[in-house]
């Protein structure tokens, strides 16, 4: 008999997109001839040690069903055995599902139900450390933490409109600006930074085309900072970043390194793949590690 391919399920996903649409998804594997073990999530944390133990034990697959946050989760459990070969496969039911879009996978999750069950293609594709914290999709800090830290106070709101709303909380908070020392492979940049990113995929925060060249699996972060910025040159901006065609702003600035270092005259927010990393950092390592995660395509 073939081995089973453990589904982890996240029922809090997209408002509670995870619960209404959750179980569907697994029927919809299982009529596509996936035999499936079933794991709900408990809460925060319960998915990487879940994922972990499988790895350990050689599982040759596993599906995670849920957002960006759910993903994350499963593959820091996955990328903390080393020489793990577990193939992770994603059903997007969250509120952004950045991931997806940067893999070119489908966005809705009954395509994605269908695409896993006819198949398994596994492509190594490259994964990150944050302060010694796995991510996959990306790392911000300043800005654009502080829209995920209002979203996360919205997640009942549909996609768009939570990250429209944590926008617009977080410039009626202020945009702060701290004066930063950027550092990456061949180079340095200091000055006040009203957002600092390290995109291994090229969307962020469910709208944001912030690094438009950004692939994941060309072995490059690439980095994206911005000078400091008014609230109302926030909002100017904002259309653009949303299309990915701010590459040529004056007040944008872009490099692509497997390292970079920040460091911040004074503590702000910092989110990993959408989940706060903390309020109060001022300093972050980041490191890539080429072709870590193998994902089902």
């Amino acid at each position: 008999m073939r081995e089973a391919v453990v589904v982890f399920v996240n029922p809090t996903a997209g408002g509670g997109r995870g619960r209404r649409h959750g179980a569907r998804a697994v029927a919809l594997l299982e009529a596509g001839g996936i035999r499936v073990e079933t794991v709900i999530s408990g809460g925060p944390g319960h998915l990487d040690e879940l994922a972990s133990r499988e790895a350990e034990r050689g599982r040759a697959r596993v599906i995670a069903i849920g957002g960006d946050g759910t993903l994350s989760e499963v593959a820091r459990g996955l990328l903390a055995v080393p020489g793990a070969q577990t193939i992770l496969g994603v059903v997007p039911l969250g509120t952004g599902n950045d991931f997806v879009k940067s893999a070119g996978l489908p966005r809705d999750w009954r395509a994605a139900c269908a695409r896993l069950a006819g198949g398994c293609t596994p492509r190594a594709i490259d994964a990150g450390r944050v302060n010694d914290r796995w991510f996959v999709n990306g790392v911000g800090f300043g800005f654009d933490a502080a829209i995920t830290r209002a979203m996360l106070l919205r997640r009942w709101l549909p996609g768009p409109l939570a990250y429209g709303a944590g926008l617009l909380d977080a410039l009626r908070n202020g945009v702060a600006a701290p004066a930063c020392t950027l550092r990456w492979d061949g180079g340095e940049d200091r000055r006040p930074m009203t957002l600092v990113a390290a995109c291994n995929g090229q969307y962020v925060g469910g709208l944001f085309r912030l690094a438009p060249r950004a692939l994941l699996d060309d072995g490059q972060l690439d980095l994206v900072w911005a000078d400091a910025l008014s609230a109302m040159q926030v909002l100017r901006h904002a259309p653009r970043v949303v299309r990915g065609t701010h590459e040529h702003l004056s007040v944008a600035h872009f490099a692509r390194s497997r390292r970079m270092e920040i460091d911040s005259a004074f503590g702000m927010p910092a989110q990993a793949d959408g989940e706060l990393l903390g309020e109060d950092i001022s300093r972050l390592s980041i490191e890539l590690a080429a072709g870590a995660l193998r994902l089902w395509t």
